[in-house]
């Protein structure tokens, strides 16, 4: 009875401490920091048939209305060998979008839409929340493929 005591003391503090966290990586931590990340992408208008597109997120802009970000970039820091990986992690590809009044005022804004957007924060995996500390908006419309070096806030 006392071995029996002791041994689920040892597994249930390792499980709280992250021991056996490589027995069984999916199993969330307690004690996981959020990511350091920098995405950059395009901001555009939900659409349905969109939603499922390749690197594209649906975030939400504090509680409004969904919007589609087509991610051309993901850098977790300092590490930015494991920004690739970090958009297979989000799933469903949801994210909602939260931060200063200031930041967020600036990507519900009208004019954002179809401009690069450059998004840097605090990641949070398992509950699909990025907070928001600065957000850059590239001044000319965006494509797909060039973007312009010119930033503004």
């Amino acid at each position: 009875m006392r071995v029996r005591r002791i041994l689920v003391t040892i597994v249930a503090l390792g499980a709280v401490l992250g021991v056996f966290r490589g027995f069984c990586p999916a199993a969330p931590s307690l004690f996981s920091s959020p990511l350091v990340v920098r995405m950059s992408g395009i901001l555009q208008p939900f659409d349905e048939h969109e939603r499922h597109a390749l690197n594209t997120l649906t975030v939400t802009i504090g509680d409004t209305q969904p919007w589609l970000f087509k991610v051309t970039r993901v850098d977790t820091l300092p590490d930015t060998a494991a920004g690739v990986t970090i958009l297979s992690e989000i799933l469903p590809p949801e994210l909602h979008l939260t931060g200063s009044t200031h930041d967020l005022a600036v990507l519900k804004q009208p004019t954002v839409v179809g401009k690069a957007v450059t998004l840097q924060g605090f990641l949070h995996l398992a509950d699909h929340n990025l907070y928001v500390g600065s957000v850059n908006v590239v001044a000319e419309a965006a494509t797909v493929g060039a973007i312009s070096p010119e930033v503004t806030q």
